[in-house]
């Protein structure tokens, strides 16, 4: 039952960071403002917390029963979703004034640049194992949104891989609403797309959920 709720929870924090990420592209200057960067952080943190418990709970409810590649799959996500949540839980001292000071490592560009990546991986890895896993009723619901998540996953490993040349190139790392306008400006429709295609997979989860739930009960 808690990962139909982490589900819907997900969903909700997919829009607000995506709708926070949007504007902030589209208006830079809101965030010269310090309450503005406060409050961004802590959306983008109350998502990829939520992320991280939706995996948790995946992986305890769901994927616990199903086959050893599936399980391990679902592993790699759970760690590398650990991992970015360790990066943005850097950000919330900042939030509350507090100062705190993380270990060098975690504050090296080239963590900000691949630790991303990387998990972006461990998740295309898993739709990938998900869907070729998948029994007979999960395929019937399940097999155009798992399509969907791939393909969306698959752009966003695209954009964390601009990133990642950017970083490459001009030897400092830049988030990717930060990179020149003119390459964000011709992403904008992909990844609008990409986080479509996200929320289409996750809501049909939930809604495939809702009707297991019921038959069991």
């Amino acid at each position: 039952m808690y990962l139909k709720k982490m589900t819907l929870i997900l969903i909700i924090g997919i829009i607000c960071s995506f709708s926070v990420r949007a504007f902030g592209t589209v208006f830079p200057q809101i965030f010269k403002n310090v309450y503005m960067v406060k409050i961004t952080i802590l959306v983008h943190f109350f998502f990829i917390m939520s992320h991280l418990l939706f995996w948790v709970f995946f992986y305890k409810e769901y994927a616990s029963t199903k086959t050893a590649v599936l399980k391990k799959a679902c592993v790699l996500v759970i760690i590398g979703s650990v991992a970015v949540a360790v990066l943005y839980i850097r950000n919330i001292p900042f939030v509350f004034d507090m100062r705190v000071f993380p270990p060098l490592f975690l504050m090296s560009p080239y963590v900000d640049a691949f630790v991303p990546f990387v998990s972006t991986i461990f998740q295309l890895i898993f739709f990938i194992a998900f869907r070729n896993a998948a029994e007979s009723k999960e395929r019937e619901v399940l097999h155009k949104p798992i399509v969907a998540i791939i393909a969306g996953i698959s752009f966003f490993l695209c954009f964390h891989l601009i990133v990642i040349l950017n970083f490459l190139s001009a030897n400092q790392f830049e988030r990717f609403e930060h990179i020149p306008r003119i390459v964000v400006a011709g992403t904008v429709p992909f990844l609008i797309a990409a986080v479509f295609l996200i929320l289409y997979f996750y809501f049909r989860f939930y809604c495939f959920l809702d009707s297991r739930y019921e038959n069991e009960a």
